[in-house]
Parts: C-alpha cells; structure tokens; sequence
C-alpha cells in the first residue's frame, strides 16, 4: 500500500508521521513506528490514535487504538481495525468553493468589452468544478437554456464564452442561482480544468498536513 499517513494522539496533541505496511481486515492495521520530526514515537498499549491520509485520490480517515508493537524484523506498530472509515474522493467530486465575478449572456460576448462596461450582466462563480457551477445571476434564467459565461480565474488565466446549461434553479429574496452544466463544444475548458485541478492538489496536500 505504501500509504503515508498522519498518526494524532490527541490526549498529547502529538502529530506524527508514518506509512501504511499491510493490514488483516476486520483485525488490524500494520504501519511503520511513527516519527515526530527526526524522533521515533513510542506508544503505549491501548492509546487512542486518529488517523488521515491520502490514497487513491480518497481522504481517509479513522480512529484507532494501538494494540501492540513489534522491534525484529522491522520496527511495527498494530492497530485496531477502523469500525468506521471516512472517506473523501476527490476524483468522483472534483469540487471546489470559490467567489468569482463572471458575466453571463445568452449569446458569445467579447470579454474585453464586457469589463470596461459598467452595465455587463454580471454574475458570481460559485462551487466550480470541471463539468460546471453554481452560478449567482441576478437575471432570470429557466431551465435548460443556455449561457456563455466568461470570467478571470484567480491564477491569471481566463475562461472565456464557456457555454452552459441551466439545469436547476433555486430564488430567494437574494436573488437568483443556477446550477450550470459546462458544454465543450462551444470552446475549451482547458483553463477551468488546470484551475480545479491545481485548487484541488492545494486542498489534497493541506488535508494531508492539517
């Protein structure tokens, strides 16, 4: 499996590092004696553990209790099988929340025009992933009809007439949110996807340290 995990003791508030060797399910979970720092840790007989990481593009994580620990031929620690395991998939729901101003028309716009203009129907990207968005809109839209929608992503690039779907609608005294589907073939989704991406790889490696 090879897995590197973070091991939290919570009764000392002691994060350490080590990695997945094997497990026996329904019985234990086998991984390295974990480090704090450059520091082996030596834990004790039934010391309460959670554990997170990252496998296979899931966030896991789990509470476990040590159940014993072994020095030849390799330096182990046993712990209780998880009788509940959270999981996060990450490439199933590849989602991230943001706040981004975006203009929205039913027709292709030029986007340069648009941000000099003081009257383009603006909106707001929210919940973005790579195949859509939640799309604050104070113009009314119904469902299934169609939207370009362009915006500056946060890293620079731009994402320009990508053509949409309304497929659900919520109003409230706030106003109006869609639930958009991206279509390709109005254009490339080149840029939100390497935006999502990178969000996501930031939001993977954060869970992982936290």
């Amino acid at each position: 499996m090879n897995t590197i995990i973070q091991m939290i003791d919570p009764a000392r508030k002691v994060k350490m590092q080590s990695r997945v060797i094997g497990w026996e399910t329904d019985e234990c979970v086998i991984v390295e004696q974990p480090v704090h720092g450059t520091d082996s840790v030596q834990l004790k007989k039934e010391t309460t553990i959670i554990i997170r990481g990252i496998h296979g593009g899931e966030i896991l994580g789990f509470q476990s209790s040590v159940i014993g620990q072994t020095i030849n031929p390799f330096r182990m620690v046993f712990l209780s099988y998880p009788s509940k395991l959270e999981k996060h998939d990450f490439r199933k729901d590849r989602r991230i929340n943001t706040e981004m101003e975006a203009f929205g028309t039913r027709r292709k716009h030029d986007l340069s025009s648009l941000n000099r203009s003081e009257r383009a129907p603006r909106g707001s990207i929210r919940d973005l992933s790579t195949s859509g968005c939640e799309f604050s809109f104070h113009f009314r839209l119904e469902t299934g009809m169609p939207i370009f929608i362009s915006c500056s992503l946060p890293d620079g690039s731009k994402a320009e007439n990508v053509l949409g779907f309304v497929r659900n609608v919520r109003r409230n005294a706030d106003g109006n949110s869609y639930g958009v589907e991206f279509d390709d073939r109005s254009g490339s989704l080149d840029g939100i996807s390497r935006f999502v991406e990178m969000s996501l790889k930031i939001l993977s490696r954060q869970a992982a340290e936290s």
